[in-house]
């Protein structure tokens, strides 16, 4: 398949993990845009390490991207991911609610649809997405869907040419201008503004509030009683209108 420009494929069949496969490559000198697409993984993983369900017909691809003018700012390219992976697939199933969710997951009419894990190598940022196209998880630790369920015929291929034409796009908004036009697009399409939360931290701890916003760096804004915000800058989200089962994770 053709891919816009600047991306080019690599396609492998059964893999440990198109991230790893992608580390490998931006080793062996394989640069910006190079997109590594597995039909299966043995080894996925997201956030944290944790596994990730890798069937056929689902999409599974890694992205190496150029950290761009600022590497200490690379990290927001979650944001632009996400933002980009929404687009993408609201186009493909329209009478679906797409949304995303803090930090890098993208909800299908509150569950979870997508999600993304980046990673350096070198010079290098890989940027993993993986996509329910026609499978998802029954037991996991949220909620999730697939692109199947909403009625959408479209298959890892549409997928994956939509994303790469709105990462294309959102990646050269990013570059050339900044953060701010990326938070006010990720605002736009967020879920849980304003509702509270539950914040729930690598240690373990557990912080509750209201989610106030995201902050010009891409920190939970997170709010108390007395509306002082407090910023959390890597954990697992919970709205507890849900009862603390929201549809996020992976």
């Amino acid at each position: 398949m053709m891919l816009p420009a600047p991306f080019r494929l690599e396609q492998r069949d059964k893999i440990d993990s198109t991230n790893d496969e992608a580390r490998r490559l931006a080793a062996a000198g394989f640069g910006h845009g190079t997109v590594v697409v597995a039909r299966e993984q043995s080894a996925g993983r997201g956030r944290r390490g944790r596994a990730w369900m890798s069937p056929p017909g689902n999409l599974h691809c890694s992205i190496l991207l150029d950290r761009g003018p600022d590497p200490a700012a690379a990290p927001q390219l979650t944001f632009v991911a996400a933002v980009a992976l929404r687009d993408a697939l609201a186009d493909l199933a329209l009478t679906s609610d797409f949304r995303v969710k803090w930090p890098n997951d993208v909800l299908c009419a509150g569950a979870k649809i997508a999600g993304m894990l980046l990673e350096q190598a070198g010079e290098m940022i890989i940027l993993g997405v993986g996509v329910n196209v026609v499978a998802h998880p029954e037991m996991a630790l949220y909620p999730a869907t697939s692109l199947a369920r909403t009625g959408s015929g479209a298959d890892v291929n549409d997928v994956l040419a939509g994303f790469c034409d709105r990462l294309s796009h959102w990646y050269t908004v990013w570059r050339d201008h900044g953060f701010a036009p990326i938070r006010r697009a990720w605002l736009e399409v967020a879920v849980g503004i304003g509702m509270p939360v539950t914040a729930r931290l690598a240690d373990g701890s557990e912080l509750t509030g209201r989610f106030a916003g995201l902050a010009e760096d891409g920190a939970l804004e997170l709010a108390d009683d007395n509306n002082h915000v407090r910023r959390i800058l890597a954990g697992d989200v919970f709205f507890n209108a849900t009862g603390g089962r929201d549809a996020a994770g992976d």
